[in-house]
């Protein structure tokens, strides 16, 4: 592994370390456990640096990497703490904490794959093709999850739209 792409790799979790906490977070639902994640996903990061085929795909690789561990730690605990949380972008105005818990406890409710897919989209405000090259799918097929994510929420949610 070059110096060079370490410094990058440092450079890239600097810039992008509250976007990376947040979206640990949004899976595990607990600060600490968050910190974790992130702790986990950074070793993991930099032990397989010298995986990375193009330098230029660094953040998306990390997000694959934080994501799968959010995923291995909820199996692992199988318990979820939930706390009250603001969705980004939104104020307290427009959803009420129950309504935000009841959103949170629906997309936890989601299979994994519709779930990573809601969260990177909405969440995150990220377009297909990136949710596309993050969990190495195809940009039709993160189109059809969106939907079908939603579907689902719709219905966890007693058909709330």
């Amino acid at each position: 592994m070059t110096l060079r792409l370490e410094e990058e790799f440092i450079k890239m979790l600097k810039e992008n370390k509250n976007d990376f906490y947040r979206t640990a977070y949004s899976y595990v639902k607990n600060e600490q456990q968050a910190l974790d994640v992130i702790s986990e996903a950074t070793y993991k990061g930099l032990s397989s640096l010298s995986k990375i085929r193009e330098e230029k795909y660094m953040k998306t690789w990390f997000y694959r990497i934080i994501i799968n561990e959010s995923i291995a730690l909820n199996r692992k605990n199988k318990k979820i703490v939930y706390d009250t949380l603001i969705l980004e972008g939104m104020s307290e105005n427009e959803m009420d904490k129950d309504e935000i818990i009841d959103l949170y406890n629906a997309i936890d409710k989601l299979p994994d794959k519709y779930k990573a897919i809601i969260i990177l989209k909405f969440m995150k405000q990220m377009k297909a093709k990136e949710i596309g090259d993050i969990l190495n799918i195809n940009v039709s097929t993160v189109k059809v999850r969106v939907k079908r994510g939603i579907d689902k929420l719709k219905l966890i949610m007693g058909g709330i739209s």
